[in-house]
């Protein structure tokens, strides 16, 4: 089981923020500095959800992934676990205490987790060599497994609820806090590390835990913001929180967005929501009977046709009474049965009674087809087969769909079905007051992280004193603002037992009203389908570094129109490279990236000459900070000295090769990857580079091992640098790597700041600048020649030149004879091999992308061979009328 394309990235902004961190070694402006990098500032955004960083966990780098019912929260958490303590010192004990909101839930992730055949455990394994144990809360309480030797050599997760650490008057002390023979051995072992409770014995559960500094998974974390549950967090010793949620709360410290297009491009979630409301429930039930028949007849033909086995199911939410009322529910089913579907069909899953607690709904043997529920379908219960939600409310009741909404959202797996209408969920009411029964179906959605945009209604069943600007059965906002609904909860007095007519539903279903009520319903889910598609494709060609849910709050500038004819039909040419041919393309071209470069390049086979030295200067300038400037940074960077020490000791009792070995095997870590080099290679390179070092320089490293590693990776991506530029090169001479169209200016840019008053811009606002770049464009937008100009914008929004190094010129200028000029400006005399580089990439790019184009590194005085002064730009371009 690999990561969606989304999960993916959601991995790739949880490495950016502990790299952004362990730049900065400040959690404030770590959290700044990464959505700065996607061009918003947190400082100025106004917005519910991303504010400055909140560090309500002192020193302790807290962040929350926003992702919707059906995302694969759980596996994405799994991902997670290697980035995070591949950012820890190396002896930190690897402890994971994973936080679940629910009793149903904690039976599901333990024995996922627990299983080794689950693709759960599996990715874990793949990331800590199979060197994992999981725990429950009884097995940690009787030490069983559970000890210093087994902790120290392995992976440990601690699957918890959150009852089992907070207190309460009725229940007492929880058996967390009380001492326990059984982890007495901890004390011991760990008498120097971090006790984080007073009046506490050492030897309770809560109080190991804070020795050993766990990474804490927090599932649903909306539901831990009490302060209660904040204190506890604090009591526990944590070194990283990593939260994942539908719905975040305002301090939520969110990396990264999930949202609906992602799921429903991934095919994760069964969208839009058809939502149609009835007369009565005589017609909800008939329409959710012909609905079911309806869909599987469409799986059961896709099926024949090569798909694969569905057997929709409906969930009727019923309303009893009193809380212990089951005649309700029995009732509806002997309705059903009277209607005449067999009784092996239905099941009743409430609080009091679970006639499903033991069935496998996807298996091929089970005949369920109906579901007759409250609300006992939450958090936990998950089967993609389930497609109808009908309330069987009284017209005038009020019923909590919002509760169970997120159980018909879940695709059957997780692929686009050629029947279409099996691609969507539905939802049947009826009710006097559509208006409301629409905020529970939004405040459902919302409450599965999704928002008004998601669902479809047909607009004549609506009043018309809707505003239609709210998104409400329209597509005009389809992806914008959520609403903010009202979470009213129904009286139980107010209920009054659901009736239903067997013979009128019967008579309904085989009437031309019924068929033609059916019709309905299946055209208002084909019309949505291409305007859905439609929408969805027009916002993934935006800028998607940005997440669809900050857009609308993020200040975009479109092309100007004066210019927008020209604009769009630029195609700027970017380095390519050929693959292997196929059937379908012969010659068959990829974007080139650095890794494809580092084809042939063997690490362990380089000159390990290295300058060693350790002089103050460089110690002071990549050694780690000493002390703490404030509370904003994170504790877990500090390693005590008896960690030090014992290492050093358990050096001493190995021969000279086991202790290459180990110290090879840690500074390879600290070192991490380094593009597609492998791990082995790695290894072996500095086993070459220590191997004929004397004890006192063995010391010396072992003592310092951030400082020599970083001198090693320095001297490493030097290697590769070269060996890339040189395979480049080769390449290019070969034809292999050539320059083919490829680049397109975005219809709107949204730069972190903007910068006006320069003439001939190509957006209405382009991005700020410093004074010598400001100083060079407005000479260049000033030319009789110029058409037009643009800032380029960096990291993956703007124009890559890419090859051996990935550079982004400073500016797009268009010129009135046809050519376009990259421009690169370098304010002061900088000789430095990222110039360099920068600059031979730059002239191999012009002399590649035909006569059309021209690239210039422009210095303020003193330059490198190859560029140019500004006066020497400004004379060249002059004359290109």
């Amino acid at each position: 089981m690999e990561l969606k394309k989304y999960q993916q990235e959601v991995i790739n902004d949880l490495t950016q923020f502990i790299e952004e961190l362990d730049t900065t070694r400040h959690l404030s402006n770590a959290f700044s500095n990464f959505w700065e990098s996607k061009g918003i500032s947190v400082q100025s955004l106004e917005d519910d959800f991303l504010r400055p960083y909140d560090n309500s966990i002192k020193g302790v780098p807290r962040v929350t992934v926003k992702v919707p019912t059906a995302g694969g929260k759980t596996f994405i958490a799994c991902n997670a676990l290697k980035p995070i303590f591949d950012s820890f010192p190396l002896d930190k004990p690897q402890v994971v205490v994973w936080f679940v909101p629910s009793d149903t839930i904690l039976k599901q992730t333990y024995k996922n987790l627990n299983d080794t055949s689950h693709p759960y455990r599996q990715k874990i394994d793949a990331h800590f060599n199979g060197n994992v144990k999981v725990y429950d809360k009884e097995a940690l309480l009787f030490g069983q497994g559970f000890n210093p030797v087994e902790v120290k050599e392995q992976l440990s997760i601690l699957v918890l609820s959150v009852q089992s650490f907070v207190e309460t008057v009725r229940k007492g002390l929880p058996r967390a806090y009380r001492e326990n023979e059984n982890l007495a051995e901890f004390v011991s072992h760990f008498r120097d590390l971090k006790a984080n409770l007073n009046n506490v014995d050492d030897t309770a559960l809560i109080q190991v835990i804070a020795y050993l500094n766990p990474v804490i998974v927090i599932d649903e974390s909306h539901n831990f913001e009490a302060d209660l549950r904040i204190e506890m967090l604090n009591n526990i010793n944590p070194s990283f929180i990593f939260d994942l949620t539908a719905t975040p709360r305002n301090k939520s410290n969110i990396i990264s967005f999930v949202d609906a297009i992602k799921l429903k491009k991934n095919n994760m979630v069964k969208l839009p929501v058809i939502v149609y409301n009835h007369q009565d429930t005589t017609e909800v039930l008939s329409s959710a009977i012909q609905m079911q028949k309806t869909l599987e007849a469409k799986a059961k033909t896709q099926k024949v046709n090569g798909g694969k086995y569905i057997r929709p199911i409906v969930l009727f939410q019923a309303q009893p009474k009193t809380k212990d009322d089951n005649i309700t529910f029995d009732k509806i089913k002997s309705s059903l049965m009277e209607i005449g579907i067999p009784e092996s069909q239905i099941k009743i899953k409430t609080a009091n009674k679970d006639e499903i607690k033991n069935l496998d709904l996807l298996s091929r043997d089970c005949e369920v087809r109906y579901i007759i529920t409250v609300n006992a379908l939450k958090e936990g219960w998950d089967c993609p087969f389930a497609y109808v939600l009908a309330s069987l409310a009284n017209k005038s009741s009020s019923i909590d769909v919002e509760q169970i909404l997120g159980r018909v959202l879940r695709l059957p797996y997780v692929t686009k079905h050629k029947e279409d209408l099996l691609n969507y969920s539905y939802v049947f009411t009826s009710s006097n007051n559509f208006l409301d029964t629409l905020d529970k179906i939004i405040l459902g959605l919302n409450k599965s992280g999704f928002s008004a945009k998601d669902y479809r209604v047909k607009e004549q069943q609506i009043e018309s004193k809707i505003d239609t600007s709210t998104g409400k059965g329209s597509f005009e906002d389809l992806f914008g603002k959520e609403q903010e609904q009202p979470t009213a909860s129904t009286n139980e007095d107010d209920v009054t037992e659901v009736t239903i007519n067997v013979d009128d539903v019967k008579q309904l279903t085989e009437s031309e009203k019924g068929t033609s009520q059916l019709e309905d319903i299946l055209k208002l889910a084909g019309d949505t389908n291409a305007e859905f598609e439609k929408k969805m494709e027009e916002l993934e060609k935006e800028d998607n570094l940005i997440p669809t849910e900050l857009k609308e709050k993020i200040k975009s500038f479109p092309i100007k129109e004066v210019f927008k004819e020209d604009a769009n039909k630029e195609v700027i040419p970017t380095f390519h490279i050929k693959t292997a041919p196929s059937l379908i393309e012969p010659d068959n071209l990829i974007p080139l990236t650095k890794n494809l470069l580092l084809d042939g390049f063997e690490l362990d086979k380089q000159n390990s000459d290295i300058d060693l030295t350790r002089t103050a200067s460089k110690m002071a300038s990549i050694d780690l900070a000493e002390g703490r400037k404030d509370e904003y940074v994170p504790e877990y960077k500090y390693v005590d000295n008896h960690v030090k020490e014992a290492f050093a000791e358990y050096l001493s009792t190995l021969t000279p090769e086991q202790k290459i070995n180990q110290i090879a095997g840690r500074i390879t870590k600290i070192i991490k990857k380094i593009d597609q080099i492998p791990e082995p290679q790695i290894i072996a390179y500095v086993k070459k580079i220590i191997a004929d070092l004397n004890s006192d320089k063995i010391a010396e490293i072992t003592n310092n091992e951030p400082f020599y590693a970083k001198i090693i990776k320095n001297r490493i991506t030097e290697l590769s640098n070269q060996h890339m530029e040189k395979q480049f090169d080769k390449l290019l001479d070969k034809g292999t790597v050539l320059c083919q169209p490829s680049f397109k200016f975005s219809k709107k840019i949204s730069p972190k700041n903007t910068l006006k008053g320069i003439t001939k811009n190509l957006y209405i606002e382009e991005g700020e600048m410093n004074d010598f770049e400001k100083q060079v464009i407005n000479e260049v937008a000033n030319l009789d020649s110029v058409v037009y100009w643009h800032r380029n914008l960096e990291r993956g929004k703007g124009l890559l030149i890419n090859g051996f190094v990935n550079h982004y010129p400073d500016f797009i200028v268009k010129m009135k004879n046809g050519k376009t000029i990259l421009v690169e400006t370098k304010g002061d005399h900088l000789d430095g091999s990222d110039s360099q580089q920068k600059l031979r990439l730059g002239e191999k790019w012009a002399s590649k992308a035909g006569d059309n184009y021209r690239y210039f590194m422009v210095f303020k005085s003193d330059k490198l061979d190859g560029a140019r002064t500004v006066a020497e730009l400004i004379d060249i371009l002059k004359d290109m009328k």
